[in-house]
């Protein structure tokens, strides 16, 4: 008797794909924010994150089998392509240092907006007034997050001189949100598919890696991380939300294409945010419930559009 397989098609596989990926990417902050109020640099942690993540991706390969040779040309578009997502990811952690982890994982959760501005203006996917609705419900959800009595009193002591300045926080959040969009749809645009997923996966964590050292350089904040506490969350950090997260992009993207895998990123923030509220006890505002909720509505409101 044959088994059923798991997935009935390629667009459920890459459901799922895009499903764990959103997810693990939510528990950045489980693993990041202990290193980084320990007293470990944000430009630091990100070495370690891509680094090791590196360093964990180059067995893998090895005895699968696979060659880490590519063109001039699809080197290049993955050097491009690893700049907005390392972008993203400096932008995303630097937002921490000014607002609570479910704040910023919430604002940055903009980008699935963005990703459809992006590819209707840009790629000629069919324009539905939905949109046009979701962007004013997103817009309106961010308010009632920039207004939540939470932010203040949510800060880790120690953040830094500007951990007052809110609104900067929310500038570097939504940067990070746009930054990540055209990362998921350059993954689509830049025509990689040919390359194997895991290859891509090392090259991007691999530049990533590069630019993130050459930023703690150049910032004077590369340090040692030397716990064994820390080094075992540096690990996590780069296993669950760097190898994981990024490879199960790739193939999501590859499955289901930017505009769907943006969209159930929803397990982001709600990740996220289930982290932050019972880990590391911030506030649940009732300003902050409605952002969420207003939030996830525009999105659904794209998710489920009627057929035309």
């Amino acid at each position: 008797m044959s088994k059923r397989p798991l997935f009935k098609n390629k667009q459920s596989l890459g459901l799922f794909y895009a499903i764990f990926s959103a997810a693990t990417f939510g528990l950045i902050p489980l693993f990041s924010l202990p290193i980084i109020h320990g007293g470990i640099s944000t430009e630091t942690t990100l070495v370690y994150r891509f680094g090791v993540a590196t360093l964990i991706l180059l067995p893998i390969i090895y005895f699968s089998g696979h060659s880490l040779y590519v063109k001039l040309a699809d080197l290049l578009k993955l050097a491009g392509v690893s700049t907005l997502y390392m972008l993203a990811v400096l932008l995303f952690f630097s937002a921490f240092t000014h607002l609570p982890s479910s704040i910023v994982a919430t604002l940055q959760y903009l980008y699935p907006v963005m990703v459809m501005l992006i590819m209707i203006g840009l790629f000629g996917e069919k324009f539905n007034w939905r949109i046009v609705l979701a962007v004013g419900l997103s817009v309106t959800g961010v308010a009632f997050l920039s207004q939540s009595p939470g932010i203040e009193e949510s800060i880790e002591p120690g953040a830094g001189a500007d951990a007052g300045n809110h609104f900067f926080g929310i500038i570097l959040a939504l940067v990070s949100g746009l930054c990540n969009a055209l990362y998921i749809v350059s993954l689509k645009v830049a025509r990689l598919s040919h390359i194997n997923s895991l290859v891509m996966t090392f090259y991007v964590m691999g530049f990533g890696g590069l630019y993130s050292f050459i930023n703690a350089l150049f910032n004077v904040t590369l340090q040692w991380i030397t716990t064994p506490a820390e080094l075992g969350l540096a690990f996590m950090l780069a296993l669950v939300t760097a190898v994981l997260s990024n490879l199960t992009l790739i193939l999501a993207v590859q499955h289901v294409g930017p505009t769907m895998v943006s969209i159930l990123g929803v397990m982001e923030p709600l990740t996220a945010v289930t982290c932050g509220i019972l880990v590391f006890g911030e506030p649940l505002s009732i300003q902050l419930v409605l952002g969420i909720i207003i939030i996830s509505i525009a999105v659904f409101m794209v998710l489920f559009k009627p057929a035309s």
